[in-house]
């Protein structure tokens, strides 16, 4: 009897005690019924921008700034402070070989060299004799270049506008005649890395176009070339469009004044399937394409050709007409 007693006791112990555990376990948690829902993943969704394999002509167009410049071209500088004596020059006027365009006053020189040639002749056979000789080549020299005589047919590029009795200062300009027939096009700073000897191109000068052709490249210079010989490319006028720049502009002085521009297509394939850029992707050394039937993506491995124009000709792998991914965008709903 007593046994009974001892184990109903126990047990009314025990479930008073689970009952206590059980309120305060509920106590515990501020909102045990919203930390038990858990909230659904919204179903991500993916859509592509995509592009189809084309059979097209792709091509690279570069321009390239230029500078005009003239093949045969010679500049005459003052030998000499002196003053001008004579001055027929024009600016972009016309000159035939032999003409004198120009002198300075050789008054103080010729009497220099008079005085050095009455020494030379009394020092008979002496050392000091060859020591005048020299100088006195060096003022005959000096009052030859005081006049200005045109070496070939040709124009005024430049020259000074001195008067008559004007002072001018040794090593000023005094007058560039240029063979207007040589004029060309030339870019030093690396501009034209990608023209080709011998490669048709365009020049546009002050906003008219003509035809021309590449006559000097960095394709063309040698392993041991300079770097800036490296950077140098060139181009020449075609006789119609060099006669047609030199009418247009009125003279070469206003195309030298002006601004140039060679255009040239450096790449260009014509008929072949291309993509654009984007839609190829690189595995290490290999390619490939992601394209879309339906709603699946594949990707497929391609070989590649050229790149021009923003595009890439796919060489095998593609069809014309496959829907290839140029992106993917994720959104969720």
């Amino acid at each position: 009897m007593t046994y009974k007693k001892s184990k109903g006791l126990r047990a009314v112990i025990s479930a008073l005690l689970c009952l206590s555990c059980a309120v305060c376990l509920s106590g515990c948690n501020s909102d045990p019924v919203d930390a038990q829902i858990v909230k659904p993943i919204g179903e991500t969704k993916v859509t592509y921008d995509t592009a189809k394999a084309t059979v097209m002509t792709i091509k690279t167009e570069e321009k390239v700034p230029a500078t005009a410049s003239f093949s045969k071209s010679v500049s005459f500088t003052a030998p000499y402070d002196g003053k001008i004596s004579m001055n027929n020059a024009m600016r972009n006027s016309k000159v035939n070989e032999g003409d004198v365009i120009m002198s300075m006053d050789t008054t103080d020189i010729d009497f220099q060299i008079n005085e050095l040639k009455i020494k030379i002749a009394a020092e008979g056979n002496s050392v000091q004799k060859g020591y005048l000789q020299i100088e006195l080549d060096k003022l005959q020299a000096q009052r030859d270049a005081a006049v200005v005589i045109a070496p070939f047919d040709g124009m005024i590029l430049e020259c000074t506008y001195a008067a008559t009795g004007e002072d001018i200062g040794a090593g000023k300009n005094l007058c560039t005649i240029v063979d207007e027939n040589s004029l060309y096009f030339f870019n030093d700073q690396g501009g034209g890395r990608n023209l080709r000897f011998g490669m048709d191109v365009s020049i546009v000068v002050n906003d008219k176009t003509y035809d021309a052709k590449v006559t000097a490249a960095p394709d063309t210079a040698p392993e041991d070339a300079s770097s800036k010989a490296k950077k140098y490319s060139a181009v020449h006028l075609t006789e119609d469009s060099l006669k047609q720049v030199l009418e247009d502009n009125k003279g070469a002085a206003q195309v030298v004044a002006g601004w140039a521009t060679i255009q040239a297509i450096t790449v260009q394939r014509d008929n072949v399937l291309a993509v654009p850029e984007q839609a190829v992707k690189k595995d290490g050394q290999k390619y490939y394409c992601s394209i879309l039937q339906g709603e699946e993506k594949y990707d497929m491995p391609v070989e590649v050709g050229a790149t021009a124009g923003g595009y890439i000709e796919i060489l095998s792998g593609l069809n014309e007409g496959d829907e290839v991914i140029l992106t993917d965008n994720k959104n969720n709903k």
